[in-house]
């Protein structure tokens, strides 16, 4: 079997795992929006606001070692180093900086600077790093289905369960205690999934991280600090302008829209190490091909969750109860920032398959100051609508230059097929409009009878198409 034939079977069995994965993570929500009834829009909103800054500093405490390993272990076999080399030297370096932050939080709750809530939130910090560095290691080793399980199942259930089994306990600090049980479950499995992939894996090595991964993680790492702001500062400026209400209403737009964001993102420990354990040689004739299979696959997948979000929002966002049904049509825009990411941002994770980690860094931190900038701008004035427009301006700007600088490169990677994507891309910003701007009016068994027409007439395009996605196109291709 060639190393095309080898990725492309990967990625097919990646794919499907992926799939796996979203239909598990909605599990996830359905307990985050009963978790907003139970706590009410107000407590639920300074938790978005808590769990987001928790995310924020975990992200930073790994120095991006965790990213790192993405790329660093396909690359072990490429230069003879062990399979496991880098593994736990990124934990431990990684755990003492966690550990370092949770005490600066507990010594500042004693100050008017920090809340006296925080704290019990620093608690799951050393094991939010301790899920990031072993959940990556085994995506670098390629097992995503491990994360998938952990991080997709696992972790999103247990902790808004235990929270709100703990509220009607009348335990106190209930949402934070659900959180810092979900992560110490995650780290413990992860744990013992990595030590039984690489079983010869010396667990206290020298407290010294190679060279080569952390120059290229260190800007990662930034990244990583600056991409959590990324992500995050438009739900920061809505608690900021607009009140922790807003902010709650936002959050679970945010969470509802997230599902085109896991298919996405669970691209990344696909595509990065396949990227990554490519000769030059092969990045000129199988990148193409490896790159739109993924765009196609991810998009494809997005387009089934997008059309259902976009003809029952009311209905998802009722769940979480009538307070939070506020601007929904700010959700159709969160929908478009991922559908443009799924198309047109994926060209970064070949850019850090590349080592271009450096790049990806003044890319984040440029789209950072645009966010914020289009944040201050449209939030005051357009409310949630505005804080989802400043996240579609980042999107667009960052996939546009991304793809502009492979394109420098010599790297041509779009096939032409996928402008069928693009057409039902428009075609479901065009159903949004009409359906939620009052053109197309439709009660619940209409918007039943569409999207199961919808889902039909996917599988009839999917059926037509793939054969010029499949491994065997691929390698004739070849």
């Amino acid at each position: 079997m060639s190393n095309l034939e080898a990725d492309s079977k990967f990625l097919k069995k990646a794919v499907i795992i992926n799939v796996v994965g979203a239909v598990l993570k909605v599990c996830g929500p359905l307990l985050t929006f009963l978790m907003a009834r139970v706590f009410g829009a107000a407590e639920f909103g300074i938790f978005v606001s808590a769990q987001t800054l928790l995310l924020t500093i975990a992200h930073s405490a790994t120095l991006g070692l965790d990213k790192g390993l993405y790329w660093y272990l396909p690359q072990n076999k490429l230069n003879g180093r062990p399979a496991y080399d880098g593994i736990m030297n990124s934990f431990w370096v990684s755990a003492l900086i966690a550990l370092f932050c949770s005490l600066v939080i507990f010594v500042g709750s004693f100050t008017p600077y920090i809340s006296k809530e925080l704290p019990w939130y620093g608690i799951s910090l050393l094991f939010y790093v301790g899920t990031f560095v072993f959940s990556t290691a085994s995506e670098g080793n390629r097992r995503p289905q491990n994360a998938v399980f952990v991080n997709s199942f696992l972790t999103v259930t247990l902790a808004p369960g235990v929270s709100i089994a703990l509220h009607f306990l009348d335990i106190p600090h209930a949402l934070p205690l659900g959180l810092f049980v979900g992560q110490m479950a995650g780290f413990i499995v992860h744990f013992v999934l990595v030590r039984r992939q690489f079983p010869d894996m010396p667990l206290h090595p020298a407290l010294r991280v190679p060279m080569v991964l952390l120059k290229y993680s260190l800007p990662l790492g930034f990244g990583e600090f600056v991409a959590s702001f990324l992500i995050r500062s438009a739900l920061w400026m809505v608690m900021l302008f607009l009140g922790p209400e807003k902010a709650g209403a936002f959050g679970i737009m945010v969470t509802i829209s997230n599902a085109l964001q896991t298919i996405h993102v669970g691209f990344t420990p696909i595509l990065t190490p396949v990227v990554a354990g490519m000769e030059k040689q092969r990045l000129s004739t199988d990148l193409k091909f490896v790159y739109s299979y993924c765009v196609f696959m991810v998009t494809l997948i997005q387009l089934l969750i997008g059309f259902f979000i976009v003809l029952f929002p009311s209905e998802i966002l009722s769940i979480a109860g009538k307070d939070f049904i506020v601007q929904p049509e700010a959700l159709g825009i969160l929908l478009l920032v991922h559908l443009g990411t799924g198309f047109g941002g994926l060209s970064v994770l070949v850019l850090k398959g590349m080592g271009k980690s450096l790049y990806t860094l003044i890319m984040d931190t440029i789209s950072l100051g645009l966010t914020l900038g289009m944040g201050y701008l449209l939030i005051p004035r357009f409310g949630l609508v505005g804080a989802a427009l400043a996240m579609l301006s980042s999107t667009l700007f960052s996939a546009i230059v991304n793809n502009g600088y492979l394109y420098k490169m010599g790297f041509r990677l779009y096939s032409s097929k996928l402008i069928s994507q693009v057409l039902w891309i428009v075609a479901l910003v065009a159903f949004y409009i009409a359906v939620n701007t009052g053109k197309l009016p439709m009660v619940l068994w209409q918007k039943i009878v569409a999207y199961l027409v919808i889902v039909g007439l996917l599988g009839l395009y999917w059926k037509l198409v793939k054969k010029y996605f499949s491994v065997s196109a691929i390698s004739n291709k070849k």
